[in-house]
């Protein structure tokens, strides 16, 4: 696959593989969740989203094409056309910095075995590669094993934007939690490089049909809407688990800046919600956020 192809991936996906290990006590079991109480004239819905699923996706979620239109509005983590609108600015976040190179954030010997693992599995090693940041290499590389899943797949058809597309279609308000630049930033640039180059190089030591295990139970949790089940499988302590700040960063501080917004944005319409899955559970997750907040928070099956 050609670079410039991956980098299109990248940005319309902004990939947020967000999933980190939770108490599975708290709510599980359903992808689409009702919520209604508290100050709330209407009800609103939060999904659960799997960023590489295709936007036909939704009518495989219960409820969740009723749910959508009998919202007024949507809201999701970011609005996708303003990433196709700053895709330049956003490509820049991926870049590496002026000046700094592979050969500097690796041994000669680590060097040569993930360029020859980015060939095996991109096509493409350093020379093509080189000039975008480990985390955006990672991406890129789990988006492909994760698309091998999918036939046909499109990354102008995913679930988060094929939802957004439909309420602009319904002439209903699309609103984002957070900017595309801020979120580009949290994935890109809140993780010091040389640890983005570690935790490349262990995404590398684990052997493909590892990986590819591990995908193809990500897609059966998901499917199953096993919220606690994902959390999981995305912080086990032989893959690359990351740290209390980072995940803090990509996903806690998140949640919780996002719960400052949602509360005034469903008292004034009934909103359709879709994020990623991975903000959903746990104790920190919002739906439990909703819960001691005073909504009632009830799954669809």
């Amino acid at each position: 696959m050609k670079t410039n192809k991956l980098i299109s991936i990248l940005v319309f996906i902004a990939v947020t593989f967000c999933l980190s290990a939770q108490n599975s006590t708290y709510p599980t079991g359903s992808l689409l969740w009702k919520i209604s109480g508290k100050d709330l004239t209407k009800p609103s819905y939060i999904m659960g989203t799997f960023h590489v699923m295709q936007g036909e996706y939704l009518d495989s979620i219960a409820g969740a094409r009723k749910a959508l239109n009998e919202s007024e509005q949507v809201v999701g983590e970011v609005v996708m056309a303003d990433m196709a609108a700053t895709a330049m600015q956003l490509m820049s976040k991926m870049a590496m910095p002026s000046g700094t190179n592979y050969h500097q954030l690796y041994s000669d010997d680590d060097y040569q075995f993930i360029d020859g693992k980015l060939i095996s599995s991109l096509g493409s090693g350093f020379n093509q590669m080189g000039m975008l940041k480990p985390k955006a290499i990672e991406s890129a590389v789990i988006i492909l094993f994760c698309a091998k899943k999918i036939p046909n797949f499109n990354p102008q058809n995913l679930l988060d934007g094929y939802v957004q597309k439909e309420a602009v279609e319904k002439q209903k308000p699309v609103l984002g939690l957070e900017l595309a630049d801020e979120q580009a930033d949290m994935l890109f640039n809140s993780i010091p490089l040389q640890r983005q180059a570690d935790l490349l190089l262990c995404f590398f030591k684990h052997d493909e049909q590892y990986v590819q295990r591990e995908v193809d139970r990500l897609f059966e949790l998901y499917r199953n809407g096993n919220l606690s089940a994902l959390d999981e499988i995305m912080n086990k302590d032989d893959f690359c688990p990351s740290t209390d700040e980072e995940i803090a960063l990509i996903l806690y501080n998140r949640n919780n800046h996002w719960m400052e917004k949602l509360p005034a944005i469903m008292k004034e319409k009934s909103s359709f919600i879709a994020v990623g899955a991975g903000h959903l559970a746990g104790e920190k997750g919002l739906l439990h956020q909703l819960q001691k907040t005073g909504y009632k928070v009830e799954p669809i099956k």
